[in-house]
């Protein structure tokens, strides 16, 4: 007779056994399909790293095209450009095919915005000397020096040609200094400016041009740069280098001269110029200040020209440079 109770039993070791490998399978299986998830996301990312090597590897290996990039882009760190700076190869174009040699300097007395073409340049001055000689008297005058209203009994000896009238009085005429630099300004007269030179001396009027910062400037040898006739104009006008009153009696010597076909000429009737020309032979030059609603400094020297052609050339210059302007306004 079997046992029941020992059949009992084995059947329980059975199922126990059976039960207990199914558990081990199924743990080697998740195991094994770990494994599998875990090998697949490895793949995945050492594929990805793969080509982000690769990318970063070529970023390394084009250094130049990213330079390339970058340079293209400068613009955005660039200072900006003038709108004067516009100008200066229109007037370098018109000079260009003329002879001899042409100097020219430019400044908005608003913005200091400016230009030059040979800017540094030596040139004879001409009368452009007379300037800084007009100054230096009031200067000397302010100081208490020389009284601008004393009187002045011409001599013979004092005569020069050339321009102005004041060498068609006989010896003896009286003028006071005043009436000297008034000359000076509105006739250029050559009689008056040596009266006055005379005075104050040649070392005096140097010392004057010297202390404006007028480097390339010698009175002794009449020579000058188109910059330093453009400082002289901006320091009259914009620095306290004289009294106020002074200021508007040498600018108003300087407006309405006789000469008024060079810059003045060039600007519509109306717009105030003060201004002094230079003259001889081959330099044809004039400088100033053109009153416009944005007043503005422009000096144009010549030297070994074409007189008929600077004659022309020298309005077209400020016809073409005030024209612009009004366009940039």
């Amino acid at each position: 007779m079997v046992n029941i109770t020992s059949l009992d039993k084995s059947k329980n070791s059975r199922s126990g056994f059976l039960g207990a490998s199914k558990e081990e399978e199924r743990k080697k299986v998740r195991k094994v399909l770990g494994l599998i998830f875990g090998l697949t996301l490895l793949g995945i990312g050492l594929a990805t790293l793969s080509r982000e090597w690769a990318n970063w590897w070529g970023w390394l290996a084009q250094p130049k095209t990213i330079l390339s990039e970058k340079k293209e882009i400068r613009p955005l760190t660039a200072t900006p450009t003038p709108k004067v700076w516009g100008i200066r190869p229109v007037v370098l174009e018109m000079i260009k095919p003329l002879k001899g040699k042409y100097g020219v300097y430019f400044e908005d007395l608003e913005n200091k915005e400016s230009f030059e073409i040979n800017g540094k340049e030596v040139f004879t001055a001409a009368s452009l000397i007379k300037l800084p000689v007009i100054l230096a008297l009031y200067r000397e005058n302010e100081a208490g020096r020389i009284n601008l209203d004393e009187v002045y009994r011409l001599q013979e000896k004092d005569k020069r040609s050339g321009a102005g009238s004041l060498q068609y009085k006989p010896a003896g005429f009286e003028i006071s200094y005043r009436r000297l630099a008034e000359l000076m300004g509105k006739q250029s007269d050559n009689t008056a400016f040596n009266v006055v030179a005379q005075r104050l001396g040649a070392e005096n009027i140097q010392k004057l041009i010297d202390d404006l910062g007028m480097r390339g400037t010698v009175f002794a040898t009449n020579k000058t740069t188109p910059e330093d006739v453009g400082i002289f104009f901006r320091k009259l006008f914009k620095e306290k280098i004289v009294y106020e009153k002074d200021k508007e009696e040498i600018l108003s010597f300087l407006t309405e001269t006789i000469f008024e076909d060079r810059i003045p000429a060039g600007v519509p009737a109306g717009v105030k110029v003060a201004h002094k020309v230079g003259t001889e032979v081959g330099v044809i030059s004039d400088a100033g200040i053109v009153f416009d609603k944005k007043p503005f400094i422009l000096v144009i020297l010549s030297e070994d020209v074409n007189e008929l052609e600077a004659k022309k050339i020298l309005p077209e210059i400020a016809k073409k440079i005030y024209e612009m302007r009004q366009e940039g306004n």
